[in-house]
């Protein structure tokens, strides 16, 4: 069968609760993901309770504790500290080891999302899903697909519980007459979760999962990764660093906030740039300009939500340079955000499609209906794809919108991934978007062409020498941008990233 043979084995942490993962082929048409959940005796059960209890009484928890991420770890942190107290107290004689073992599992209990958390501290999983109390959790392995935990919630009434949990924490509610719950865990994680009867098998939780430190354009270059290639990015460097209106298009899962997120540091650190998201995914470098926005969904009464268009439309009050959408979803965002290119705005977003032409096609037909003249002002759709044989992401296609006058916009194919080769290809030259570079910066295209061949010699540079943090990459673009002679000279003399630093300005600490 096609799983024989794959078995593996390694460790993560859950707070201070080691946890140990096996993957293994049982038989049964899909492989195991099984992990190692610590025993706890009756005894011990009940110290835990009383202690949960106490906790409950002594710790009083702020809103804002809740919702803010930084906020959120320390109210953790915190609890986990009371809660060791308290069992040094009641077991003096415990293993220290154990104490804070123990401690990291009441905090799960209490604020987190109980045995759920031992998935969420996998960074090997994309997906975690409760189907019903009483059948396994499925997980979804970057390496493996799908797979079948023995982990059992135990009860429908244990999965509406989290539900309910996670719906408080975004001050929403999930009820019979509510039976759905779209909403983000602290971490950025998006949640899913349906109750019975709507869910005829059960109550469910679909968890995606983000990774935890943000992805830059290195990691995407990386030939174990190749999500895109150099001289692609390179050329969306160059497209960002003159302001050029970029589409991320893609299908689910496909990896377009990550690329999103991975071209932010392009941004000139002289721009103000305004991000307006759900819930905060993007990480620019601490040292830029950036107000991050945020939707509010509304109260159990309907009342308070502050949408993705309220957002949008003052976000053009607050004199951005550059605007970020986390996602187009509907007409009047999609009319605020051309409105926004067309008063002088740089606008980047995402988009679901999964091609370039059902961008366009998306676009300019009902329901958003947007006039295909307004496309003139959008440069770029990059579109993301997710091969759901291998689980790989790939950067499948680049395109430029051509724009004629007197005619309608017609998209002009840059580059387009080749499955066989898997590499992605040149498929023609460009024409706008090197017309727009040439007339607004007086470089002609053979001085482009250097710059181009310059960026590559820097990317390349980054991942000989494993730059992959926000900050990193973002400080080395900076100085590029501030000393671009000095820049080069570091990287074809295979300098040292301190060398950067050095001249660098001090950045203060947020």
């Amino acid at each position: 069968m096609a799983n024989e043979g794959k078995e593996e084995e390694y460790q993560t942490n859950c707070g201070k609760i080691p946890v140990r993962v096996r993957i293994r082929d049982t038989g049964d048409y899909v492989l195991h993901y099984e992990i190692d959940i610590p025993k706890i005796s009756p005894t011990t059960r009940v110290i835990l309770d009383n202690v949960k209890g106490r906790l409950v009484e002594d710790v009083e928890i702020e809103a804002r504790e809740i919702l803010d991420s930084r906020l959120f770890n320390e109210l953790k942190e915190k609890f986990r500290a009371d809660a060791e107290k308290a069992l040094k107290k009641e077991l003096p004689s415990m293993k220290e080891n154990v104490r804070e073992m123990l401690s990291s599992m009441i905090v799960n209990e209490m604020i987190g999302l109980g045995t759920l958390e031992l998935f969420l501290a996998d960074d090997n999983l994309e997906e975690i899903v409760v189907n019903s109390g009483t059948e396994p959790v499925w997980v979804y392995s970057k390496k493996y697909g799908w797979l079948k935990s023995n982990i059992t919630l135990g009860s429908e009434e244990e999965v509406q519980n989290l539900a309910s949990r996670i719906a408080r924490q975004v001050s929403r509610e999930i009820t019979s007459s509510e039976p759905l719950l779209d909403a983000h865990l602290v971490s950025g994680d998006r949640v899913n979760a349906t109750l019975f009867p709507i869910s005829t098998a059960g109550n469910t939780i679909t968890i995606r999962r983000f990774s935890r430190i943000p992805w830059t354009i290195v990691h995407l270059m990386d030939p174990k990764i190749k999500t895109i290639q150099r001289d692609i990015a390179a050329f969306l460097w160059l497209a960002f660093e003159y302001e050029l209106s970029t589409v991320i298009a893609g299908g689910t899962a496909s990896g377009k906030t990550t690329l999103l997120n991975a071209l932010m540091p392009f941004i000139p650190p002289n721009h103000r740039v305004v991000s307006i998201e759900d819930t905060r995914e993007l990480n620019l470098p601490s040292f830029l300009h950036w107000v991050p926005l945020n939707t509010r969904p509304p109260n159990p009464r309907g009342e308070g939500g502050i949408t993705m268009l309220d957002l949008m439309e003052n976000s053009l009050r607050m004199r951005p340079d550059r605007i970020v959408i986390g996602e187009v979803r509907r007409r009047r965002e999609a009319e605020v955000m051309f409105e926004a290119m067309h008063t002088g705005h740089s606008v980047y977003g995402t988009f679901h499609a999964e091609r370039a032409y059902q961008v366009v096609k998306r676009l300019t037909n009902p329901p958003m209906d947007i006039p295909k003249t307004v496309l003139e002002s959008l440069e770029l759709i990059v579109v993301q794809y997710r091969n759901r044989r291998t689980g790989g992401r790939r950067t499948f296609e680049v395109a430029e919108i051509m724009v004629t006058e007197g005619e309608e916009p017609e998209l002009n194919i840059l580059y387009a991934w080749d499955a066989k080769s898997d590499t992605i290809k040149q498929v023609n030259k460009s024409k706008r978007i090197m017309d727009e570079v040439e007339m607004h910066t007086g470089l002609s295209k053979a001085e482009i062409s250097k710059d181009l061949k310059e960026k590559e010699e820097v990317l390349s540079w980054m991942m000989e020498k494993d730059i992959r943090d926000v900050d990193s990459v973002g400080m080395v673009v900076s100085e590029y941008y501030r000393d671009k002679d000095r820049i080069l000279d570091i990287v074809r003399s295979h300098g040292d990233y301190k060398e950067i630093l050095t001249a660098a300005p001090k950045v203060p600490q947020q």
